[in-house]
């Protein structure tokens, strides 16, 4: 099984990288330590590209799925993954968490991504979406991260992305919980990460990037994951016969046609 009601899957591919190297906010050493990845599956807890408050001119792996400090043991780690879905924070509701409240003030971070996937679902079925920057160019997510220390006296390290209100494009793909990952522009990924800010700082931050600056299209069905490593094909345009468009849908990308394609009766 699998939940597909928010940010749960992104790719990183660093084709574009030059907003945020203006910006400051990365640099070429930094891009040159992490590879490409066209889908990282969330529930795989993998260890993904960061870029902290503490460590802004390094680049760290931390897991995906937060854990917070008071976990002491490998055991208690996988357990509290198994009964908490922490992918993602509710920045609406972060400053009443348990758990998140303390770190976004203090331990925030730059989650690196070029795209993202969500779900539009019409009439029962679910349609994938693929959703980046108009220029396709690698930007970065407001991220909040922990530090537990296991029985074997390890650090491990692990964050969460941030959630807020969809804007007007995502509230039509994500047309159920109408939620959107926290998308920084290079200038407040800077502010994002630096130090000392105060609750409001933090909030200031917590608006939604506007519609006409993102792209979004349908791609291939590609749930539940296949073994082989996912290439660029996954994030290619998938034209499903009978699709109602959303709004400001892209129509430049010409539709692939396969034998055996998934066919939506709408």
């Amino acid at each position: 099984t699998f939940d597909i009601k928010m940010c749960f899957y992104y790719a990183i591919v660093k084709k574009n990288p030059k907003a945020l190297i203006k910006s400051g906010v990365i640099n070429a050493k930094q891009l040159s330590m992490f590879d490409d990845h066209f889908l990282i599956n969330g529930f795989e807890h993998p260890s993904m590209p960061v870029i902290t408050n503490e460590n802004p001119h390094e680049i760290n792996f931390f897991r995906w799925g937060f854990i917070p400090e008071n976990v002491s043991s490998e055991a208690e780690a996988a357990s509290f993954l198994k009964s908490y879905n922490t992918l993602n924070a509710n920045s609406n509701k972060i400053f009443e968490s348990k758990i998140y409240s303390e770190p976004v003030l203090k331990q925030r971070c730059l989650v690196l991504c070029s795209g993202f996937f969500e779900w539009r679902k019409v009439k029962g079925k679910r349609v994938p979406y693929y959703i980046s920057l108009k220029d396709e160019s690698l930007f970065a997510f407001a991220g909040v991260w922990s530090k537990w220390t296991d029985e074997a006296g390890r650090d491990n390290f692990t964050y969460s992305i941030l959630t807020i209100d969809a804007n007007e494009l995502l509230a039509q793909v994500h047309n159920t919980k109408k939620r959107m990952p926290l998308i920084l522009t290079p200038e407040n990924a800077k502010r994002w990460i630096a130090p000392n800010l105060s609750r409001e700082d933090v909030e200031e931050l917590f608006t939604p990037i506007p519609s006409e600056n993102l792209n979004a299209y349908t791609i291939k069905q590609f749930l539940p994951l296949a073994k082989q490593k996912p290439d660029s094909d996954i994030i290619a345009y998938y034209h499903y016969p009978g699709l109602s468009e959303i709004a400001t849908e892209t129509a430049s990308k010409k539709p692939q046609t396969e034998s055996g394609q998934l066919k939506l009766e709408l």
